[in-house]
């Protein structure tokens, strides 16, 4: 963290703006609405916490889509980081597991790239993991 300093936010932040911009026009395409749809990308891969906070605003189908776009994002990271490593590129891998970057897919990450790959993927976990229990009310509030 000390030799990249705050650059390292940088990534976090594109896929906050880029997973919110994807959900939502995503979700439109599906008939939710835009508010259920940025809530459900606000997520951000935590499967037990985002889908409970959909649902208790009273948007079930909102719930079960952010269920299963939690757990799609996490199972198709594990499977799909090692060739997009190889790929696309190390950085890339950071972004696509969401809040599971800094636990379940970190790993993952750190086998498939460098380890100081790992770090940014950490960083990304933890900020994203932040955020959802802040974003997802406030988006479906």
């Amino acid at each position: 963290f000390r030799k990249v300093g705050f650059r390292i936010l940088v990534f976090p932040v594109v896929v906050v703006i880029a997973t919110l911009v994807g959900a939502s026009v995503s979700g439109m395409l599906m008939g939710l609405s835009f508010k259920e749809a940025a809530a459900v990308g606000a997520g951000f891969g935590w499967y037990t916490l985002a889908p409970g906070i959909i649902m208790e605003a009273g948007y079930l189908t909102a719930s079960a889509v952010s269920f299963l776009h939690n757990v799609m994002r996490e199972l198709f990271s594990i499977l799909l980081i090692p060739m997009v490593a190889q790929k696309i590129g190390y950085i890339e891998t950071t972004g696509m597991p969401g809040a599971a970057a800094m636990d379940v897919c970190l790993p993952i990450v750190e086998k498939s790239t460098r380890s100081d790959i790992a770090v940014y993927s950490f960083v990304s976990g933890v900020i994203l993991s932040i955020l959802v229990p802040v974003l997802v009310p406030l988006i479906i509030g």
